[in-house]
């Protein structure tokens, strides 16, 4: 028997594709990233197929980690 396919919240997606939570809304909002609604206040979903597709190809890359500036001593 199949296993159900994973669904992310946004917050989990986000962390794995390295923007913000509000970012990843507005992407999904614009058609830039698959998304669907649920529940009564329609919050949004990611299946992480989708996400592990977006993070394959090229034409989406995580932002590179944010590192400290250098001070001079």
């Amino acid at each position: 028997m199949d296993e159900p396919e994973k669904v992310l919240t946004v917050g989990q997606a986000a962390k794995l594709l390295g923007v913000g939570p509000k970012t990843l809304s507005a992407m999904i909002r614009a058609g830039k990233v698959p998304g669907f609604r649920i529940g009564e206040r329609g919050y949004w979903r990611v299946r992480q197929s989708d996400i592990d597709n977006l993070m394959d190809s090229q034409k989406f890359k995580p932002a590179p980690p944010k590192r400290k500036p250098i001070t001079p001593e």
